[in-house]
């Protein structure tokens, strides 16, 4: 009598996140570094007017929504992980795909991780130099930053649990912080201390371009929104619980951006807030005496929570990609053990570090934000493309036709505003996007495969194999 060989087990990425850590994924992706940079973009976009700022973030917040509520729906009737990634190459084919994953492995993500990690270091350094911040070492930043994207890069290789409680503990630490402010604002409001908006929407230097940078600097704020849609295979119960996380993750930030910046402005006056990025230390100085350490710990650990979830988020776009046959198969590899996308997480940390050596990233908030939420809108275009491709069951989510149609309306007028005004901005990055497209098709090509690149990827897979214990996911998804 043979024995009967035993069956393979599939090696796929576990299902993890309830309702809770996906929830916190998205209020953790978005509560980050936009709350503390963009309200001195927006309000000198706006030409110093409260108003008009306040109306800023409220529209940002309405457009994000928008798209929100199509990725609630593809969460739901997709079943792969891989976001804004997965539904570009769903909707547009594999050229498209490809060109959003050179993308976010060449410019969007390692510009988010290393922007996240520099302002955490910012704050951090602040109290050493606290008489002249201005004159911190940037050699010293970008050594702090390392150090900051070293740690969530080790965690997140280590575990997806321990990652996911690290951002529901980031996520608890930043609304506890800016409600703290929240609260210190209303009470300033309710003894009478209203002269800061007079004249509310009064206007001072009124440009185009600027009003388009301050809505970039809005949408900014509210970025990753996306967050739970790039692991939906990891997801429990995503029918149910990543509609719930999309709209809670996404509702809460915007009830606290408003009142945030409502105290910011019934605290200090436009030039305060105009000085500097470091607004949320400006309003510690002013009306929480020693607690204003408080604020720099948390300004840096919202910062780092963004780091968190930029690591996840990419990470788990380059597997997807890799598993595609889209980019290099070692990507696709997954821990055995630790059931992570280690090959993955490394490969952002690789890139993430040429951009932290540029020691200031924040000069390129504007192209960074036109393309991260060009990808969106051409995934959130692909709507109708994506019903008719996969059918609706019964537990799938449906969000009405509106929704995309304003999202896409809405930042093609960015965009297009945004090129007519400064196109020498966006040059740059456009070539390096266009770049994809012939290596899409040599990496098609027979004789690019006969190549040494193709050696290359096997002595990496074995690398990966050998020394991370990683095996290539399998191509059936659970």
């Amino acid at each position: 009598m043979t024995d009967t060989p035993t069956p393979k087990v599939a090696t796929t990425l576990k299902k993890q996140f309830g309702l809770v850590s996906a929830t916190s994924y998205i209020t953790g992706s978005i509560i980050g570094t936009g709350i503390f940079i963009s309200p001195t973009v927006i309000l000198e976009g706006m030409g110093s007017s409260v108003g008009l700022s306040l109306l800023v973030w409220m529209l940002s917040a309405a457009v994000s929504f928008c798209g929100a509520m199509c990725y609630a729906e593809y969460g739901t009737r997709v079943k792969k992980s891989g976001g804004t990634y997965t539904y570009i190459r769903e909707g547009f084919g594999d050229l498209a795909g490809f060109i959003y994953l050179w993308t976010n492995l060449v410019l969007l993500r390692p510009l988010s991780v290393a922007l996240s990690v520099l302002v955490c270091a910012e704050y951090v350094m602040r109290p050493v130099f606290l008489a002249c911040p201005d004159l911190a070492p940037t050699a010293a930043k970008v050594m702090l930053g390392f150090l900051v994207a070293g740690l969530f890069v080790v965690g997140n290789l280590y575990s997806v649990r321990l990652a996911a409680n690290t951002q529901t503990i980031v996520t608890v630490c930043k609304v506890t912080a800016l409600s703290v402010v929240i609260v210190t604002g209303i009470i300033h409001l309710v003894q009478g201390n209203t002269e800061n908006f007079n004249g509310a929407f009064k206007t001072i230097n009124f440009k185009p371009g600027g009003v388009v940078l301050a809505f970039y600097a809005g949408l900014f704020g509210y970025t990753g929104w996306d967050a739970t849609n790039a692991a939906v295979e990891e997801v429990i119960k995503p029918y149910r619980n990543i509609p719930i996380a999309v709209f809670v993750g996404l509702a809460i930030p915007t009830l606290i951006y408003v009142l945030a910046n409502v105290a910011y402005h019934a605290v200090l006056t436009n030039d305060e807030i105009l000085s500097g990025i470091a607004v949320a230390y400006v309003f510690g100085e002013r009306k929480l005496g020693v607690f204003k350490w408080v604020i720099l710990a948390c300004v840096a650990i919202s910062a780092g929570g963004n780091v968190n979830s930029n690591i996840f988020i990419f990470s788990r776009i380059n597997f997807v990609g890799g598993r595609d046959g889209l980019f290099p198969r070692f990507l696709s590899m997954i821990s055995v053990r630790r059931r992570t996308p280690q090959p993955s997480i490394i490969a952002l940390f690789i890139p993430t570090t040429v951009f932290m050596c540029l020691g200031d990233v924040k000069s390129v908030l504007g192209a960074y934000v036109f393309f991260r939420v060009g990808g969106e809108c051409l995934a959130v275009a692909a709507f109708f493309f994506i019903r008719r491709k996969h059918a609706a069951a019964d537990t799938t989510y449906k969000t009405h036709w509106v929704f995309p149609g304003i999202y896409v309306v809405s930042i093609l007028m960015l965009s297009v505003t945004a090129v007519v005004d400064d196109p020498g901005k966006f040059l740059p990055p456009f070539v390096i996007i266009l770049m994809s497209v012939p290596l899409y098709y040599m990496s098609r090509s027979r004789w690019w495969k006969r190549l040494h690149l193709n050696t290359v990827n096997k002595w990496i897979t074995l690398i990966c194999h050998r020394l991370l214990l990683c095996e290539h996911a399998s191509q059936r998804i659970e």
